[in-house]
């Protein structure tokens, strides 16, 4: 197993370099409700709600059955699904944790307001403390199977990556592309995914304010590393689990299958930031489904060592909260990466002065389709590296239908009303 000292490269999927003054931008797709038919395509449009609360339910898998094709729901609950025409979609598919699965049939979607409500499925259990000896040896057990679990071939999926930067409620910047991965088999330790730029795009209009440029160095292939079956270290080392209090809190629902919640807690250590959080697993194939996690700020100056690579010397920047959320969907009885987000909010201030800032920032990325048929790597001149300035990598240009037939995450209502008031310029990023 790789060794610990390797998480804080793969953290970079926040880093910051500050070194200067500017601004705000955004981002330009519909808001609509629709079911539309397209020459070749269909588009779906809709939002996902708790059935009990009416609450938007965000992250929820949305599918078209029988295809590898899907997105997933904004924190909104909003989604838009793309599909062809040719492949005869019968009905959409919904998945989230702790619900049951949903089923619409495409016939049944209605032109307008298109609302999946979608039913609480837990199963509470006694809490039960896992004993000091057990830990290791059930996390071992989960790693043990991953190769059995998650797929053994290499597979070419498309993907759609979003990453921004906010001050307060204000937006400095988004970037947004389609993205081809080639997705490396689970049972090669040393066989790496590997990540190409498709089509992308950023804000273009910025309004000039008295505030800090803020870079964010980390990018799809990044993002990727938060798959936790693939990159187990990023959570659980062999010598790092004894560094960990374990609790098997509730078994709840993935995809109308019992998943443990399994609820791990750093043990007071005032010397290295490790993580808070729960991963589930399934109970019949111990594999990982999903994973919920957090870095332990208690100690702040070994947390920010984590997410800044450069900054002014009299500038101070204290992270105030991280959280990282990863999913899998199964096929077939393996197991595939299907989506993960991180974000980080932190305060940054100048010594002598007297106002503090407050940042956040997100990345965000979602498989779109998937096969395991005929896959080749992607050539190393045509590769995206871990680590880059994404936003660097793309350019503003003015299209209206910029994503075409792919599939993207539906943005939140904050980035539409930013969008309609400073516009969001587009251009297809060349290979």
């Amino acid at each position: 197993m790789k060794n610990l000292r390797f998480i804080k490269p793969t953290l970079l999927l926040f880093v910051f370099i500050f070194f200067g003054f500017t601004g705000n931008s955004e981002n330009n797709l519909k808001n609509s409700n629709t079911i539309s038919y397209q020459e070749t395509n269909v588009i779906i449009s809709g939002k996902i709600v708790d059935a009990k609360t009416n609450q938007p339910i965000a992250f929820v898998s949305v599918t078209a059955t029988g295809t590898n094709i899907g997105t997933v729901s904004n924190t909104d609950g909003e989604f838009t699904l793309k599909f062809e025409k040719s492949l005869n979609v019968k009905s959409l598919t919904f998945k989230y944790i702790g619900y049951q699965n949903k089923v619409v049939e495409i016939s049944s979607v209605p032109e307008k307001k298109f609302k999946i409500k979608l039913n609480p499925f837990v199963i509470s259990i006694e809490e039960v403390v896992i004993r000091p000896n057990d830990p290791k040896e059930l996390i071992q057990e989960i790693l043990n199977r991953i190769p059995q679990n998650y797929s053994e071939k290499a597979n070419k999926e498309m993907a759609f990556y979003r990453e921004y930067i906010k001050n307060k409620r204000k937006y400095v910047s988004i970037s947004e592309a389609v993205v081809e991965i080639y997705k490396a088999p689970y049972n090669k330790e040393y066989s790496y995914d590997l990540v190409k730029l498709y089509k992308g795009h950023k804000s273009a209009k910025v309004k000039a304010q008295d505030t800090i440029i803020m870079k964010l160095k980390g990018g799809p292939k990044t993002a990727l590393l938060l798959d936790i079956a693939k990159n187990p270290y990023i959570l659980f080392s062999d010598e790092k689990l004894e560094d960990y209090d374990f609790t098997l809190k509730d078994i709840t629902n993935i995809d109308n299958q019992q998943n443990y919640i399994l609820i791990f807690q750093q043990k007071p250590n005032p010397e290295q930031a490790l993580f808070n959080g729960k991963i589930y697993v399934n109970i019949k194939t111990l594999a990982i489904t999903a994973a919920e996690f957090s870095l332990n700020l208690e100690n702040i100056s070994e947390a920010s060592k984590v997410f800044i690579r450069k900054k002014p010397l009299f500038l101070k920047i204290r992270p105030t909260n991280t959280k990282y959320l990863v999913n899998y969907t199964e096929n077939n009885g393996k197991y595939y990466f299907s989506h993960a987000r991180g974000e980080v909010e932190f305060e940054v201030k100048w010594k002598r002065k007297l106002f503090k800032s407050h940042y956040s920032v997100m990345t965000e990325i979602a498989i779109t389709d998937r096969s395991d048929k005929n896959v080749q790597k992607i050539p190393k001149n045509q590769q995206l590296k871990a680590g880059i300035v994404f936003d660097e990598k793309v350019y503003p240009f003015s299209d209206t239908d910029f994503w075409g037939k792919y599939n993207t995450i539906k943005p939140e209502e904050s980035i539409q009303r930013t969008i309609k008031k400073y516009g969001f310029k587009l251009k297809i990023q060349d290979n």
